[in-house]
């Protein structure tokens, strides 16, 4: 896949006008990690010497070129030379070791790329590390003891940077790297992008690549991304990248034009609807400073003339969340039981990856398939509510609160269920995202506000499946007419 469009990475340019060397660039990207990663503890597998060579063929085939050439080597590589990490969740790349967040896997070696990892580096992004997750990417939180400290978030070192991709959000957060990719099961990319501030966006199913090391993720919940600063460059990175892979079960949707002309020329005439939930919700924000950025959020469609209403699926997503956990616990139990064959995982988990373990082995087929029936229906029943309410968007929080405090949903709770399902437990913290995976929807973090103590909230957008366009649409205009939050 060749990027075909104009935009280019500001660094990118630089690089190949000789302002600055894809060495100097990656130096400079290492140099800040050494520098603050001790404070953040953001990224793992550090390798240098696979980023310098990365970077010094870069700069010698810049060498042999003329302006032209040069030139051209933009179009095809917008990121040439940008420093890059992937997440720590078992995504291959060569020369890159990965523990997926658990003693269990520490160090896994990788002898080859994964398709996406080498559509990354078709883009000319220059991967060096890895970003740190919770274990097994089950948490909204990244507080994995295989990484020693818990990840903290720049903005505020005693509140946590999200889950599973804390890492990834925390390393663009903290200035390391431009972009990061992460992925996305249950909020994933979303979750992080809210608490750093960031841009989060998540592909609607089936859209990225996921070969050759496996198919569909946690049952077509998973899918993968990056988190950004800006909306063009999710754009143009999801260009570069979507489609399917060979052997994959799924085929995209296909769209008329790129998401990088949709950022840069598709919203001249917003006529967009979009649900929000009425106050009358059991779910609408309690918390103060979420319910002003969710209403301050409105308040600023309005204002660009979309069109505005309450209304929600008829969705029970406590009930759903409920249905989701059998295809979480035993995607991940698969994952754990091909490690370690016979063996024991007891001694090498947290309390509450033990406790999922052990309650997807308790699972029987037909909970499996109850659970694949449960989102069959959600999707169906998300599908409905635009078609018959003539919604474009739905506008949700992220989460019910600002960023939690490190420690707060740490993985210690012996009970999986309590854990997720209990008072306190992840659902009150996390109650929205997890819709959008159910239904495979298109949805992105958009850093709308900052609360007084300076951390920052996200409100999330969503559409139909297949119509990612349309929340690149949404998600550009308001970063252009309105602005993201500092």
């Amino acid at each position: 896949m060749t990027h075909q469009g104009k935009y280019v990475h500001a660094l990118a340019r630089q690089i190949a006008a000789g302002d600055m060397s894809a060495t100097e660039a990656f130096q400079d990207s290492l140099a800040k990690v050494r520098r603050d990663d001790v404070q953040v503890n953001c990224m793992v597998h550090v390798n240098e010497e696979l980023g310098l060579g990365n970077a010094r063929r870069i700069d010698e085939e810049l060498a042999r070129l003329n302006g032209e050439q040069r030139a051209q080597l933009l179009r095809d590589r917008p990121y040439l030379g940008v420093p890059f990490a992937v997440k720590d969740l078992g995504f291959g790349v060569e020369g890159l070791p990965s523990s997926s967040g658990s003693q269990l896997f520490k160090d896994t070696p990788w002898n080859t790329d994964s398709e996406l990892v080498r559509r990354y580096k078709r883009l000319g992004l220059n991967i060096f590390a890895r970003t740190t997750t919770s274990e097994l990417g089950t948490s909204p939180t990244t507080e994995a003891p295989v990484y020693g400290p818990p990840t903290r978030n720049p903005r505020s070192l005693a509140h946590s940077a999200g889950g599973s991709s804390g890492g990834a959000a925390a390393a663009v957060a903290a200035g390391f790297i431009e972009l990061a990719h992460g992925g996305d099961g249950a909020g994933s990319i979303r979750i992080p992008a809210s608490n750093c501030g960031l841009f989060g966006f998540k592909p609607s199913r089936g859209m990225m690549p996921g070969g050759p090391h496996k198919g569909e993720g946690w049952a077509g919940l998973a899918v993968d991304h990056v988190i950004t600063r800006t909306v063009i460059d999710s754009a143009v990175v999801l260009d570069g990248t979507y489609g399917a892979d060979a052997g994959c079960q799924y085929m995209n949707p296909v769209f008329s034009r790129s998401f990088e002309d949709v950022v840069t020329q598709g919203y001249a005439t917003p006529a967009r609807r979009v649900a929000f939930l009425p106050e009358s919700h059991p779910l609408y924000p309690r918390n103060e400073e979420v319910r002003q950025a969710y209403e301050g959020f409105r308040s600023s469609l309005l204002s660009l003339g979309f069109g505005v209403r309450d209304a929600f699926p008829a969705i029970d997503l406590k009930a759903m969340v409920a249905s989701m956990l059998p295809l979480i616990a035993a995607n991940a139990a698969h994952a754990v039981m091909k490690k370690v064959g016979e063996g024991t995982y007891a001694g090498l988990m947290q309390p509450t990856g033990v406790s999922m373990v052990d309650y997807a082995m308790r699972l029987g087929a037909i909970d499996y398939a109850r659970s694949m029936d449960a989102m069959n229906t959600v999707a169906r029943a998300y599908g409905r509510f635009f078609e018959d309410e003539g919604i474009d968007i739905i506008a949700l929080p992220v989460l019910s609160t600002p960023p939690a405090l490190i420690g707060a949903y740490a993985a210690n709770n012996p009970d999986y269920l309590d854990y997720r399902l209990g008072e306190h437990g992840i659902f009150d913290y996390s109650p929205y995202t997890p819709l959008a995976n159910m239904a495979g929807a298109p949805a992105a973090s958009l850093p709308v506000h900052v609360t007084r103590e300076g951390l920052p909230v996200g409100i999330q957008i969503m559409a139909p499946i297949g119509r990612d366009d349309v929340v690149f649409e949404v998600s550009a205009l308001f970063e252009t007419r309105v602005g993201f939050s500092a």
